[in-house]
Protein backbone atom coordinates (compact mmCIF):
# COMPACT_ATOMS: atom_id res chain seq x y z
CA UNK A 1 0.00 0.00 0.00
CA UNK A 2 1.03 3.56 -0.52
CA UNK A 3 0.60 6.18 2.26
CA UNK A 4 -2.84 7.38 1.22
CA UNK A 5 -3.44 9.56 4.29
CA UNK A 6 -0.09 11.33 3.93
CA UNK A 7 -0.89 12.02 0.28
CA UNK A 8 -4.24 13.53 1.25
CA UNK A 9 -2.63 15.72 3.92
CA UNK A 10 0.11 17.00 1.60
CA UNK A 11 -2.36 17.75 -1.18
CA UNK A 12 -4.62 19.57 1.25
CA UNK A 13 -1.68 21.60 2.62
CA UNK A 14 -0.61 22.51 -0.91
CA UNK A 15 -4.12 23.69 -1.80
CA UNK A 16 -5.04 25.52 1.41
CA UNK A 17 -1.70 26.77 2.75
CA UNK A 18 0.57 27.09 -0.26
CA UNK A 19 3.12 29.37 1.46
CA UNK A 20 3.53 26.90 4.32
CA UNK A 21 3.79 24.01 1.84
CA UNK A 22 6.45 25.83 -0.19
CA UNK A 23 8.58 26.64 2.89
CA UNK A 24 9.68 23.03 3.07
CA UNK A 25 11.12 21.82 -0.26
CA UNK A 26 10.79 18.27 1.02
CA UNK A 27 6.97 18.54 0.74
CA UNK A 28 6.95 18.64 -3.08
CA UNK A 29 9.54 15.86 -3.34
CA UNK A 30 7.53 13.66 -0.97
CA UNK A 31 4.27 14.44 -2.77
CA UNK A 32 5.79 13.30 -6.06
CA UNK A 33 7.23 10.21 -4.42
CA UNK A 34 3.85 9.21 -2.99
CA UNK A 35 2.16 9.75 -6.35
CA UNK A 36 4.70 7.41 -7.92
CA UNK A 37 4.04 4.84 -5.19
CA UNK A 38 0.32 5.13 -5.89
CA UNK A 39 0.90 4.57 -9.60
CA UNK A 40 3.02 1.50 -8.89
CA UNK A 41 0.44 0.16 -6.44
CA UNK A 42 -2.42 0.60 -8.92
CA UNK A 43 -0.36 -1.01 -11.67
CA UNK A 44 0.52 -4.02 -9.52
CA UNK A 45 -3.14 -4.47 -8.56
CA UNK A 46 -4.11 -4.38 -12.23
CA UNK A 47 -1.49 -7.02 -13.04
CA UNK A 48 -2.78 -9.22 -10.23
CA UNK A 49 -6.29 -9.00 -11.68
CA UNK A 50 -4.89 -10.08 -15.06
CA UNK A 51 -3.18 -13.06 -13.44
CA UNK A 52 -6.40 -14.05 -11.67
CA UNK A 53 -8.44 -13.73 -14.88
CA UNK A 54 -6.47 -16.54 -16.50
CA UNK A 55 -6.90 -18.79 -13.47
CA UNK A 56 -3.63 -18.26 -11.61
CA UNK A 57 -3.62 -17.34 -7.92
CA UNK A 58 -1.16 -16.03 -5.38
CA UNK A 59 -0.33 -19.59 -4.30
CA UNK A 60 3.31 -20.62 -4.00
CA UNK A 61 2.83 -23.01 -6.93
CA UNK A 62 1.56 -20.32 -9.29
CA UNK A 63 4.07 -17.71 -8.11
CA UNK A 64 6.87 -20.21 -8.74
CA UNK A 65 5.43 -20.91 -12.19
CA UNK A 66 5.58 -17.21 -13.09
CA UNK A 67 9.07 -16.74 -11.62
CA UNK A 68 10.36 -19.83 -13.41
CA UNK A 69 8.84 -18.58 -16.67
CA UNK A 70 10.54 -15.19 -16.31
CA UNK A 71 13.88 -16.80 -15.46
CA UNK A 72 13.62 -18.96 -18.59
CA UNK A 73 12.78 -15.90 -20.69
CA UNK A 74 15.73 -14.03 -19.21
CA UNK A 75 18.03 -16.72 -20.61
CA UNK A 76 16.69 -16.07 -24.13
CA UNK A 77 16.91 -12.28 -24.08
CA UNK A 78 19.61 -10.64 -26.18
CA UNK A 79 20.74 -7.03 -26.27
CA UNK A 80 18.93 -6.55 -29.57
CA UNK A 81 15.71 -8.19 -28.33
CA UNK A 82 15.34 -7.02 -24.76
CA UNK A 83 12.50 -4.47 -24.89
CA UNK A 84 8.91 -5.77 -24.72
CA UNK A 85 10.19 -9.31 -25.19
CA UNK A 86 7.02 -11.36 -25.83
CA UNK A 87 6.17 -14.59 -24.06
CA UNK A 88 3.05 -16.35 -22.81
CA UNK A 89 2.05 -18.23 -19.71
CA UNK A 90 -1.04 -20.39 -19.37
CA UNK A 91 -3.60 -20.64 -16.59
CA UNK A 92 -6.74 -22.76 -16.25
CA UNK A 93 -8.95 -20.09 -17.89
CA UNK A 94 -6.68 -18.63 -20.53
CA UNK A 95 -3.26 -17.36 -21.45
CA UNK A 96 -1.39 -14.26 -20.45
CA UNK A 97 0.94 -12.47 -22.83
CA UNK A 98 3.93 -11.09 -20.98
CA UNK A 99 5.93 -8.26 -22.48
CA UNK A 100 9.13 -8.04 -20.46
CA UNK A 101 11.83 -5.41 -20.70
CA UNK A 102 15.32 -6.27 -19.57
CA UNK A 103 18.50 -4.37 -18.80
CA UNK A 104 21.75 -6.09 -19.58
CA UNK A 105 24.45 -5.00 -17.16
CA UNK A 106 28.11 -4.58 -18.15
CA UNK A 107 28.91 -8.04 -16.73
CA UNK A 108 26.09 -9.42 -18.99
CA UNK A 109 23.76 -10.08 -16.06
CA UNK A 110 20.17 -9.74 -17.22
CA UNK A 111 17.95 -7.61 -15.03
CA UNK A 112 14.16 -7.60 -15.39
CA UNK A 113 13.11 -3.96 -15.29
CA UNK A 114 9.47 -3.93 -16.46
CA UNK A 115 6.65 -6.31 -17.27
CA UNK A 116 3.32 -5.69 -18.96
CA UNK A 117 0.60 -8.31 -18.74
CA UNK A 118 -2.04 -8.75 -21.44
CA UNK A 119 -4.80 -11.31 -20.72
CA UNK A 120 -5.77 -13.51 -23.68
CA UNK A 121 -8.99 -15.01 -22.31
CA UNK A 122 -10.37 -17.96 -24.21
CA UNK A 123 -7.30 -18.03 -26.44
Amino acid sequence: MYPQEELRQLQQLKQKARKEFDKNLENERRLNQIKKLRHNYERSQSMFVSIQQIGLTNSAEHINKIISHLLDIGEQVTFEARVDYPSEIEGSRGRLRILSTWKILPDETKYLSTIKLVPMLGA
